[in-house]
């Protein structure tokens, strides 16, 4: 019970203090400008608390009313800050709270004299000027840095010659300069561990945010082509003598996506070719694009594979049977044509702003002939890819066909996986 009355407790006083230290973001479009107002509300609330803290222990000291009155009035005029930011007034905020925090520091000079140094604090307001100013105000964040450091330099040549308004025993005036110095140290070493955390913060979403964009580039290019890309930007293209490539197509879906809503034709092709990026990355093959309802991939490169002919043709197999499987679920009359053919290419990235990494050459051009002169749920492949697997799967042969471009060609149904 005491535990859940803690929690209940705790969660009160997070509340309350989000509500306050968020004051004001709703009116800001740029969330990075966030920090910088939850910033100044912490600030608004912190400060006077700090300074009770610092009144109390030298009211000890017998500090005259003077001080206590001046003090007291700076500990109640700083969180109108807030409610400043909470009217919208962001900026008249921030000047605000430096306006009165930099009269509250020279009346400390001016009371303790040259019995204590406060306005070192002036250094430590310049400080914080860097945070609560965002990139669009540095002009007057300069400006009030600067403001202070002069304000600071001409009290500082006159300290010594300065007759404070209160005057305290020689024991009572290293008692307040004792205050005064762990005061400032206070305040620096917040603002160090405040740098600190912001450093972590700042490097934790930097890694996250380069993971992420490392995910997404490894999903446009494979992981060695990024990799050559970042030791030379320039052109990559390579020749590989052995590769296999795979075209295919499912047959007469531009017609069916005609009476089918738009919604149901993306969502379609993107359960069915997710399937197809499952069995790519299990026989790791390389998936090279989809135009439409046509998916390209290759095996064999980047990375030479010595068995990339028999990886594709199982993967045909079972692109077959992923395109059964989804035409059994939904009763939707899908086919696929396939098209496979072995040799040479050129590989390369072609591309400024959108990447691509795409192949060339005359056995691509016989796969896409493959495909497109192939029979609707049947794998044709070239003589060049019958050849090297002929033994390990079952083929029909089609004998020669004319194909454009190409001339007779001979080919072969791949249709049983392998003995």
């Amino acid at each position: 019970m005491k535990n859940e009355i803690d929690t209940k407790n705790k969660n009160m006083l997070q509340l309350l203090w989000n509500q306050l230290a968020y004051q004001g973001v709703l009116y800001l479009s740029d969330i990075t400008e966030h920090k910088h107002v939850v910033l100044i509300n912490t600030l608004s609330l912190f400060i006077p608390v700090f300074t009770l803290l610092n009144l109390l222990t030298v009211i000890s000291l017998g500090i005259p009313s003077l001080y206590i009155y001046f003090s007291l009035a700076y500990m109640f005029l700083l969180p109108l800050t807030i409610a400043f930011n909470a009217s919208g007034k962001i900026l008249f905020a921030r000047i605000y709270l430096f306006f009165i925090s930099t009269c509250y520091l020279i009346m400390l000079a001016f009371l303790q004299g040259n019995q204590a140094r406060a306005h070192f604090f002036l250094l430590a307001e310049a400080l914080v000027a860097y945070f609560l100013f965002p990139a669009h105000q540095k002009k007057i964040m300069h400006c009030l840095v600067g403001f202070l450091f002069l304000l600071f330099i001409g009290l500082d040549f006159w300290h010594d010659e300065m007759v404070g308004l209160i005057v305290q025993t020689p024991e009572r005036i290293k008692i307040a300069g004792f205050v005064t110095d762990v005061s400032f140290a206070i305040i620096l070493l917040g603002f160090a561990f405040y740098i600190h955390i912001t450093f972590q913060k700042t490097e934790s979403f930097m890694r996250l945010e380069h993971d992420k964009s490392e995910k997404l580039l490894q999903n446009i290019l494979p992981l060695s082509i990024i990799k050559k890309l970042r030791d030379n930007p320039d052109t990559i293209a390579e020749r590989f003598e052995d590769c296999t490539v795979l075209f295919s197509d499912i047959v007469g879906f531009t017609q069916m996506s005609k009476s089918m809503p738009a919604v149901s034709v993306v969502s379609l092709l993107n359960e069915i070719f997710s399937r197809f990026d499952d069995l790519a990355e299990k026989y790791n093959l390389e998936k090279i694009k989809t135009i439409g309802d046509a998916y390209m991939v290759v095996g064999g490169l980047p990375e030479p594979d010595e068995n990339h002919v028999e990886k594709i043709a199982s993967f045909a197999l079972e692109m077959l049977d992923v395109i059964r499987d989804y035409r059994q679920k939904n009763n939707v009359p899908l086919e696929l044509r396939i098209g496979i053919n072995s040799g040479a290419a050129v590989a390369g990235v072609i591309g400024k702003k959108k990447f691509i990494y795409d192949l060339w050459g005359d056995s691509v051009n016989t796969a896409s002939r493959m495909e497109s002169h192939g029979l609707p749920g049947q794998i044709q492949v070239s003589e060049s890819t019958y050849i090297r697997i002929k033994h390990l799967f079952q083929f029909e042969d089609r004998g020669k066909m004319e194909v454009k471009g190409l001339g007779l060609v001979r080919s072969y149904l791949l249709t049983a996986k392998p003995i």
